[in-house]
């Protein structure tokens, strides 16, 4: 009879022992679990602020771009207003019409005169 105890003792301690081991894999696989997840959480916020850097420097980039465009179709487009002004003056002088800066030197040069003769008058 003793070796039946010794036998029956054995078989539960594996009975235990496997049962311990079980439950330590289980807890290990909730450990994974656990420890997966946390990480892919920081490595998902991680790429999200990655992500909106990313962006706000996009923006800004494009920002940029955009202003120095604009910048560059206000030159030209004074570029082209001065040229078209040339030009029109170019063919007023050629049909000798006069300019809007002709006609402004014009009228200052008679205010002048009529200031000149306003004082000569009153002086007389």
């Amino acid at each position: 009879m003793a070796e039946k105890i010794e036998f029956n003792e054995t078989v539960e301690e594996n009975v235990n022992m496997l049962r311990e081991n079980g439950r330590k894999v289980m807890l290990a696989g909730l450990g994974v679990f656990t420890l997966a997840q946390e990480e892919l959480t920081q490595l998902f916020n991680s790429l999200v602020e990655r992500g909106s850097t990313t962006e706000q420097k996009t923006r800004n980039m494009f920002n940029k771009q955009v202003e120095n465009r604009q910048k560059d179709v206000k030159k030209a487009a004074k570029r082209v207003e001065k040229e078209v002004e040339k030009r029109l003056e170019d063919v007023l002088h050629t049909m000798n019409i006069p300019s809007k800066n002709d006609i402004e030197k014009l009228s200052r040069k008679v205010t002048t005169l009529n200031k000149k003769v306003n004082d000569l008058s009153k002086a007389a």
